[in-house]
């Protein structure tokens, strides 16, 4: 297989037809019918069948398609890399990251970057952690910031970081005033957000067996989640580094609890990568720099706030 029957190849399934694939490529009739043909003959398989004026992949096709949809971009990958070498210039990087992992973690972390590598253009996209594979899967982000684990087989943990969570609640709710049960948390109604499956078994263990447990809302970003709880009747459990100036401030408060309730989990947060795809100067340098710097920046920069929300 050479490069030049790889991309008639993928031309051809994104067209769905040789004259159009041709066209695209500058190639005349003949050059596309005895490039296929050669591509055909080493893997001992038709990949096309005519249907009216054009063509649709066969079953072979179809398994062929997404690795030479990687290879393309493995090389494409690798021209970058060259060339930002050539330039002496590590290029450009992109990532996606969650509302809150951007604004309180990604964020600091890009300002110390850019200081120490100002020629790199850094473009980030907000996600929801559930549609960041996705980006990183089609190539649309070099790096991922997302809240839980890795658990998709096609994607890498560059590195793991927790950071503390607190149950909290508007400073006029009935259950700041005194230590609450389990039974008597799980019959609040909860604002919930996802911040990993350990969160999520947390609430679950609260309201496991008690039957008038309270209802549950599901809700972000979490500067929405603070408002609602500031002024209403629910709880919800937070990082603590968003709602630390509201602690502070007195807006929200850090419930208690008797020792029947689970102890508190923690926000969980990954930073992934495609696997098998070749790496950018500028997304290496963004990793390297976020797994050494994010630890540091997921711990609360007031610790008599952990005492207080322990």
């Amino acid at each position: 297989m050479t490069l030049d029957q790889l991309q008639l190849f993928l031309s051809i399934t994104q067209h769905r037809s040789l004259t159009r694939a041709g066209r695209a490529l500058g190639l005349s009739p003949a050059t596309v019918s005895e490039r296929l043909k050669a591509l055909e003959t080493d893997l001992g398989a038709r990949l096309f069948d005519r249907q009216g004026r054009g063509v649709s992949p066969t079953p072979a096709g179809e398994a062929l398609r997404p690795y030479v949809e990687r290879a393309l971009d493995v090389l494409r990958q690798g021209q970058d890399a060259v060339r930002a070498a050539a330039q002496g210039s590590a290029g450009g990087v992109a990532i996606a990251a969650t509302v809150t992992s951007g604004a309180y973690l990604l964020g600091p972390a890009l300002a110390e970057f850019q200081r120490t590598h100002p020629q790199v253009e850094i473009r980030v996209r907000s996600a929801h952690s559930w549609d960041s594979p996705g980006l990183l899967l089609d190539g649309l982000v070099d790096l991922a910031l997302i809240s839980g684990p890795n658990t998709h087989p096609g994607l890498e943990t560059i590195a793991g970081f927790t950071s503390p969570l607190v149950l909290v609640a508007g400073r006029a709710h009935p259950a700041v005033q005194r230590r609450s049960t389990r039974a008597e948390l799980a019959r609040q109604t909860w604002i919930t957000s996802y911040w990993g499956p350990a969160a999520a078994r947390f609430i679950e263990d609260v309201r496991t067996g008690v039957a008038d447990a309270g209802p549950i809302q599901e809700l972000s970003p979490v500067e929405l989640v603070k408002g609602m709880l500031t002024g209403g009747t629910r709880i919800s459990l937070l990082p603590l580094l968003a709602a630390q100036r509201e602690l502070r401030g007195g807006e929200l408060v850090a419930l208690r609890f008797e020792p029947d309730v689970p102890r508190l989990p923690a926000w969980e947060i990954t930073l992934l990568r495609r696997r098998n795809r070749v790496i950018t100067p500028a997304a290496a340098a963004l990793a390297e720099v976020l797994a050494e710097r994010l630890p540091a920046l997921c711990e609360p920069n007031d610790h008599r706030l952990i005492d207080r929300a322990a």
